[in-house]
């Protein structure tokens, strides 16, 4: 009798965890801990466009998708957690006062100036000597496989960069997939997931930054 009760507990526990759908607020630290102190050429990221397609078929874990795609849950979204029983549920989200662009932003600002560039919140259009960059991101998502119970966690990050610079003008593509195999799903894991992620697409901006004059 009394393992019945152990058993009817578990069954319990199993069954409210792979039932439990909602948002979950986590926040992420920046990976990159930069202090410089530049007087490099003067850049603006003047634009970061959010332009992820969400979608609300749970058969594309990959696709970032929601139970309600609001604006203000599309601006914070970026991951979707799974259940027991290998169906998405619940999200993960950014704090309120806390944007995926902003995140981005930041990143990509530590990058230029970690590459000896001095970083600018505005620049004049007749100023010729601020090297302007619009950024649009494609991908920045994390999810995991739906084929298992501890099927790897995937974090997706895609950005295309655009800079102009008296008058010439390029473009550059970051792109990471960091994959994480675990044996227990846990939100702790998106979330450390995304952050190396995060990691590796400041070092792939280091790279490519050193190139925009």
């Amino acid at each position: 009798m009394k393992k019945l009760v152990i058993l009817l507990q578990l069954f319990a526990v199993m069954f409210l965890s792979a039932c439990s759908n909602g948002e979950h607020v986590v926040d992420l630290k920046s990976p990159i801990e930069v202090v410089s102190y530049n007087n490099g050429p003067k850049v603006c990221i003047a634009d970061v466009t959010d332009n992820r397609l969400f979608v609300g078929n749970e058969n594309q874990p990959n696709l970032p998708s929601g139970e309600i795609l609001s604006p203000d849950y599309k601006s914070r979204a970026y991951a979707r957690l799974k259940n027991t029983f290998g169906s998405q549920t619940g999200s993960m989200l950014l704090p309120r006062d806390k944007t995926v662009t902003m995140v981005v932003k930041e990143i990509l600002e530590r990058a230029l100036s970690d590459d000896g560039y001095t970083v600018v919140q505005e620049a004049a259009a007749e100023d010729s000597d601020t090297i302007i960059m619009a950024v649009s991101i494609k991908q920045f998502w994390t999810w995991a496989g739906l084929e298992k119970i501890n099927d790897n966690i995937y974090s997706d990050i895609e950005l295309d960069i655009y800079t102009q610079n008296q008058g010439a003008q390029k473009h550059f593509n970051l792109k990471n997939r960091q994959t994480r195999k675990v044996l227990t799903d846990t939100r702790t894991l998106y979330k450390t997931t995304t952050e190396q992620s995060l990691a590796n697409i400041y070092n792939l901006a280091l790279e490519k930054f050193k190139n925009l004059q």
